[in-house]
């Protein structure tokens, strides 16, 4: 039998939901100066990838953010700030899940079942691999896990663990990267 969710989880799911859509038309109106964004360093970083956490719909462009802001500024504070900003972004997807808990079991029961059978074999390792995996999925995983009532506290360390991670080794590459085809094109920093 399904059940209806409760008023606060309701709501919580509903404010979720509408500030994620609302984020995805800021994307969209703003698209423009969003990529001027990435001009003014970590905090740029930080603001592209609280964005690129918390919508799926619109595409952000957090990895070449990152990858190029690697490249010109010091990789591990791009890295982290990347890893933080999408932690936070991830929260709205978590809490989407927490809101609609009842009603998002039954949208897809198949990618519920093999989310379920992840986080029951693998716990905390899971949600770390899939934060700090390159994949579109973390957005539904997030939602999946706020459905499963998996602590906030928790969720948001393991996704800043995660995103972190793999924002540092994003910020390496393009630093690496970036500097060998300047060095090859001549180009000095």
């Amino acid at each position: 039998m399904k059940e209806k969710p409760t008023k606060r989880e309701a709501w919580v799911g509903g404010l979720s939901l509408a500030v994620t859509i609302a984020l995805c038309v800021v994307v969209i109106y703003y698209r423009n100066s969003l990529l001027q964004v990435e001009s003014y360093g970590y905090v740029g970083c930080f603001i592209i990838s609280v964005l690129a956490g918390a919508t799926i719909v619109v595409p952000i462009p957090g990895i070449p953010v990152v990858f190029t802001l690697g490249g010109l500024l010091n990789p591990v504070i791009v890295g982290a700030a990347a890893g933080f900003g999408e932690a936070v972004g991830s929260i709205f997807a978590y809490l989407i899940g927490y809101g609609g808990n009842r009603l998002t079991r039954y949208v897809n029961n198949n990618l519920y079942a093999r989310f379920t059978n992840m986080i029951h074999n693998h716990g905390s390792k899971a949600v770390f691999f899939m934060a700090s995996a390159l994949n579109p999925v973390f957005f539904p995983f997030a939602v999946f896990l706020g459905t499963l009532r998996f602590g906030l506290l928790k969720f948001f360390l393991l996704t800043w663990a995660g995103r972190t991670t793999k924002g540092i080794a994003l910020a390496y590459m393009g630093y690496f990267g970036l500097h060998f085809v300047l060095d090859w094109l001549g180009i000095k920093l």
